[in-house]
C-alpha cells in the first residue's frame, strides 16, 4: 500500500474539519474586555469638537482635538493634543483655554487630567489676563477647581509666581501654592 493515500486522507479529513469549524463559529470566543485584545475603544473621533454640558443643561466645556478614544468598559476618555474652552460659571469669572499634550476625562466628565506641557490662558475679560504653564494639571469644570502637584508658573500683569503644587479656583480666579513659591513683581 502507498503511504501517500492515508496521509492524503487524513490531510484532507483535517482540512475539512477546520473549515467547518471556521465556518460553523466554533472558533475562540471574543476577547473579554479589560484583556490585552479587548481593549479596543468602542468608538474614536477624528478632527472633532465636543461641548459637554453640566446637570443644568449648561455649557460645562468645549473640547477640540485630533483624536479622542472611549474605553467601552470604564467610559472614560483618552485624548491626544486637547484644546479645552472652559466658559465662565453663570457669567462670573473669565474663560479659561487649556492646551496639552494629552488628555483624560473621567465617566461623568466632571474630571479632566492633562498632562505634557499644559498651558491655561484665562480671556481677562473679568479679570486681568493669566497664563498658567504646568507639567501635569487637574481640572474639574463642575466646580470651576484645578489642582497640580507638579511644579507651576503663573504669569499675571506685573507678576510671575512660581511653586510647586497648586489649588485653584477658575471662577473666583484665587490660587494657593503649595510650597517652594517665588514671586517676582515687575514695574509697568
Amino acid at each position: 500500500m502507498n503511504w501517500r493515500l492515508p496521509a492524503t486522507l487524513v490531510l484532507l479529513a483535517a482540512a475539512a474539519a477546520s473549515g467547518w469549524m471556521l465556518l460553523s463559529g466554533k472558533g475562540a470566543p471574543p476577547p473579554e474586555p479589560g484583556t490585552a485584545e479587548g481593549d479596543r475603544p468602542d468608538y474614536v473621533l477624528e478632527d472633532f469638537e465636543l461641548v459637554a454640558l453640566d446637570d443644568a443643561g449648561r455649557e460645562s466645556f468645549t473640547l477640540r482635538a485630533p483624536t479622542l478614544a472611549r474605553d467601552p468598559g470604564t467610559r472614560e476618555m483618552t485624548i491626544a493634543t486637547p484644546l479645552f474652552l472652559i466658559p465662565p460659571r453663570e457669567g462670573e469669572g473669565d474663560a479659561w483655554q487649556v492646551r496639552a499634550r494629552t488628555g483624560w476625562i473621567s465617566a461623568d466628565g466632571d474630571q479632566v487630567r492633562l498632562r505634557g506641557d499644559v498651558q491655561a490662558q484665562s480671556d481677562g475679560t473679568a479679570r486681568a489676563s493669566s497664563t498658567l504653564s504646568t507639567e501635569a494639571l487637574d481640572v474639574f469644570p463642575e466646580a470651576d477647581r484645578i489642582a497640580s502637584t507638579e511644579p507651576v508658573v503663573l504669569v499675571q500683569p506685573g507678576s510671575t509666581v512660581r511653586g510647586v503644587g497648586l489649588e485653584g479656583n477658575l471662577a473666583t480666579a484665587r490660587y494657593t501654592l503649595q510650597s517652594e513659591v517665588q514671586i517676582r513683581y515687575v514695574r509697568n
